[in-house]
């Protein structure tokens, strides 16, 4: 997939798809699934930049660019675009992004957006805007609803919140996909070793929104190959240590996996996280947490 970060892009023939796109969602799948159903046109997302004052941006992310990336590579995308959130692009007018961006730069065949999508300085462009000048500048517009599920809209906000609240089953059918975390395995503290059991272990990526703390059943995906895991975010405050780690124990699986690329998937939750009263408790509770992922992933 071509990932085209900033204003310096000119391409054509796009069925292009616009939205913040974070998770990735079941509401966003329906936009892309659409796009990808048209051979004739190159299947683009447009997505913008989180606005960055003085460089950072508070809100953390379901999936972070790199991770969106991914998902949107497996998914059939062939290009993205990463639209700057500045004084510049913020100020541009509603009509100026039409003719400019979707039209010239894009040579867009095809938009598609959600109901709600709004564009434009001031947020003053929407769907009736794009509707009105599609045969003046000859794309096709498709418009989707908000979808639901379980009685409620699909959104980021009511993932964050499940997912803030361990409440994977439920993150996960409204992704369409387990959530999960990428990122290099690191060097930890060697206490799975010291306990006879070796761990994994990833320092998210800046930005990224993770779970409650807690210990999760898991699934590992590194060098091509699935492992079953148990995995615990937190601080481990059993050995007092300050610093949120991503630390996954393979259930079947020997060896060095330092340096590597590692992905987990979040399957179910399994208890909170607890201070032990020393590592032979700890031990105890780790062998029973291992026997709970086996159940859960059969």
């Amino acid at each position: 997939m071509e990932v085209y970060d900033g204003l310096d892009f000119k391409m054509t023939n796009s069925a292009v798809s616009l939205g913040k796109f974070d998770g990735v969602h079941l509401g966003h799948r329906l936009l892309l699934h659409d796009i990808l159903q048209y051979r004739q046109w190159i299947p683009t997302v447009f997505t913008f930049g989180a606005w960055q004052a003085g460089g950072v941006t508070s809100e953390q992310q379901i999936y972070v660019q790199k991770e969106k990336n991914s998902i949107l590579e497996n998914l059939g995308i062939q290009r993205e675009i990463i639209f700057p959130f500045h004084e510049e692009t913020k100020n541009m007018t509603a009509m100026a992004f039409i003719r400019k961006i979707l039209v010239d730069k894009l040579d867009a065949k095809l938009i598609c957006v959600g109901e709600d999508f709004r564009f434009g300085k001031g947020r003053e462009g929407d769907v009736e805007l794009l509707r009105r000048e599609a045969e003046e500048y000859g794309y096709e517009l498709h418009v989707f609803p908000k979808l639901s599920k379980d009685g409620e809209v699909v959104s980021s906000t009511r993932i964050r919140k499940a997912l803030l609240a361990g409440k994977l089953s439920q993150v996960n059918r409204l992704l369409g996909k387990e959530y999960f975390i990428s990122g290099e395995v690191v060097h930890g503290n060697a206490l799975g070793r010291t306990l006879n059991m070796p761990t994994a272990n990833l320092i998210p990526f800046q930005g990224k929104l993770l779970p409650v703390f807690g210990v999760y059943a898991t699934k590992v995906f590194v060098e091509g190959r699935v492992y079953s895991g148990v995995t615990n975010i937190g601080c481990k405050p059993t050995v007092g240590s300050e610093i949120t780690t991503v630390e996954t124990t393979l259930l079947d699986f020997q060896g060095d996996l330092y340096g590597k690329d590692m992905t987990v998937s979040f399957f179910e939750f399994i208890r909170p996280e607890k201070k032990f009263d020393g590592l032979e408790a700890l031990k105890v509770q780790m062998e029973m947490d291992k026997e709970k992922a086996r159940e859960l992933l059969a």
